[in-house]
């Protein structure tokens, strides 16, 4: 689906996002064939002194991760002021924001956003150690690589380039490192909007929503926009029977029909039904994915109950769950 932005916007976003691109760890295949360049080391050192700090729920401080960052950035240049680490109301919950101040300050800022929690990670259920960077044959290792801290090491290597270089931009740009996005009672997020929206309070923000496809030989083919989300719903079932003493178990049994229950619903085929997003989407890829899967996309816009069309955009789960 198209984006479109006001002018200003799309100069400043446009050069946001040729940073972010020229700033891509050695985990691309491009970047393999030649050092890497002064920011992208930095973006690189940054993101293991990252993984390497436990931000789980359970066992993590959040806020020894984000004090570290905000060292780094006092030392690029940016004054206390802009450099703000803020507990979302409960102890070893930081977030960072820090700000590049722009030329027009009444003009809406932009928000660089990403999160420095992770998912649970029990070093029993890992090959490699999920709280040490690793990298081999130009691939990284660790939790939180890719979900969300080598976003967050990007933006920050953005805004120490940004001052380093000495461009200013039209407005503000905000570079937020927040709490809890992956549960937990404290989302930080939510949190700074209810207490402390002066810090966040932008008029663009760009996050991890979305993706992009970039082609065999390094060619751009898409960057893909999150237009809605995905909810979860959960349902509590319950069985009963007439019951009876364990010596003598009957058919008429509460547990085998509950597993039966949970049996039908696992074999359960649920309709398809698009909305606007879907359907605007499924047309559009379909012109930029492999010719089976776009004549697949084509077909379920044409007719939902498809089931040929429905198994084809199954076997790729990123499609199933939408």
């Amino acid at each position: 689906m198209p984006l479109r932005l006001p002018a200003v916007l799309t100069r400043v976003c446009t050069g946001l996002l040729t940073s972010l691109i020229l700033l891509l760890p050695v985990g691309s295949a491009s970047a393999q064939d030649r050092p890497l360049t002064e920011w992208e080391t930095r973006a690189r050192a940054l993101l293991k002194e990252l993984v390497e700090y436990n931000t789980t729920h359970s066992a993590g401080d959040m806020t020894r991760a984000a004090e570290a960052m905000a060292v780094h950035m006092r030392a690029a240049g940016f004054p206390d002021s802009d450099v703000v680490v803020i507990e979302a109301g409960l102890a070893k919950r930081g977030n960072l924001i820090v700000r590049l101040r722009g030329k027009d300050a009444a003009k809406k800022p932009i928000m660089l956003l990403s999160h420095i929690d992770v998912v649970e990670a029990d070093p029993a259920d890992w090959t490699l150690p999920p709280f040490e960077f690793i990298e081999r044959e130009g691939t990284f290792y660790g939790r939180g690589v890719s979900d969300d801290k080598d976003e967050g090491a990007l933006h920050l290597t953005i805004l120490m380039r940004l001052k380093a270089e000495g461009w200013v931009p039209e407005q503000d740009i905000i570079v937020a490192l927040t709490t809890d996005e992956e549960g937990g009672p404290n989302n930080g997020v939510e949190w700074l909007l209810a207490h402390r929206r002066d810090l966040i309070d932008a008029g663009f923000v760009l996050n991890e929503g979305g993706g992009g496809r970039i082609g065999p030989s390094g060619e751009k083919v898409s960057n893909d926009v999150q237009a809605s989300e995905k909810r979860v719903v959960n349902f509590q079932l319950e069985v009963t029977n007439p019951g009876g003493h364990s010596s003598v178990p009957v058919k008429d049994n509460a547990i085998t029909h509950l597993s039966a229950a949970l049996v039908a619903v696992g074999a359960h085929d649920f309709p398809v039904r698009l909305n606007e997003v879907t359907r605007a989407y499924f047309t559009r890829a379909s012109q930029i994915v492999l010719p089976e899967m776009g004549a697949a996309m084509r077909a379920v816009v044409a007719n939902p109950a498809n089931a040929a069309a429905v198994a084809e955009l199954a076997r790729d789960p990123r499609y199933n769950s939408q």
